[in-house]
């Protein structure tokens, strides 16, 4: 059974501990360090091989979007998975977009926080739902496309109004068995949809998709939210 070696990196003690007790209820999951700001996390990847790095935002020294920053920079870098107690667009963004492959508010259930490691670690975007429209949001005041050049955009890059209509309900924060509910369609189907999309947009997962989509102007941020 493969291990997936964890690193969590938390300025506050309780935080850390509550995290290690969290992770040591998963047999593959092993906790190899704890450290208490940025650069500590960068030298100890730079030093130890590392799977997923658990990283704190607001830090001492070096900040977690710094931090993630300069370990993605590596080569053979580990996952980052971004876990704090707000979801601030001074940081949602910019962790994303410096390579976090997931982003996490700390009331996030535990058995959710040890689903999204395995995603990261296997290459799957994780991102708390609750989020998910303050992503939208944030993007959308830092893009601003005007009508026609996204009406060029959908056209040159052959998205479907089906397509389209799957990238607002992954802002929504729905994953592929409740995007099959709302449209009435199987699973299988929305995943070949998600594969033609991520294509489509020349993005790897679910977060890149969001940011690109965002940006072009093919999301709405939902009203009641």
């Amino acid at each position: 059974m493969e291990q997936i070696k964890v690193l969590i990196v938390d300025d506050e003690p309780l935080i850390r501990n509550a995290l290690g007790t969290i992770l040591a209820t998963d047999q593959r999951i092993v906790t190899l360090e704890s450290v208490d700001n940025g650069l500590k996390a960068v030298e100890f990847c730079r030093d130890n091989k590392v799977d997923v790095v658990l990283m704190d935002l607001q830090m001492p020294v070096m900040d977690g979007v710094e931090a993630t920053r300069e370990i993605k920079a590596t080569r053979n870098s580990p996952a980052i998975l971004a876990i704090t107690a707000f979801s601030s667009d001074d940081y949602l963004v910019p962790v994303l977009a410096a390579g976090a492959g997931g982003y996490l508010v700390k009331d996030t259930e535990p058995a959710e926080i040890i689903s999204a490691i395995h995603a990261v670690h296997n290459g799957t975007a994780a991102i708390s739902p609750s989020v998910s429209s303050d992503l939208v949001s944030a993007i959308q005041s830092a893009y601003r496309d005007t009508s026609q050049e996204v009406r060029d955009l959908i056209e040159d890059l052959g998205l479907t109004a089906r397509e389209v209509e799957i990238l607002n309900l992954l802002a929504n924060g729905l994953n592929n068995t409740e995007i099959s509910r709302k449209l009435k369609i199987s699973e299988a189907t929305v995943k070949t949809h998600m594969a033609k999309i991520f294509s489509k947009l020349e993005v790897r997962d679910r977060v890149q998709a969001l940011v690109a989509a965002t940006r072009m102007g093919l999301i709405e941020i939902p009203r009641d939210q």
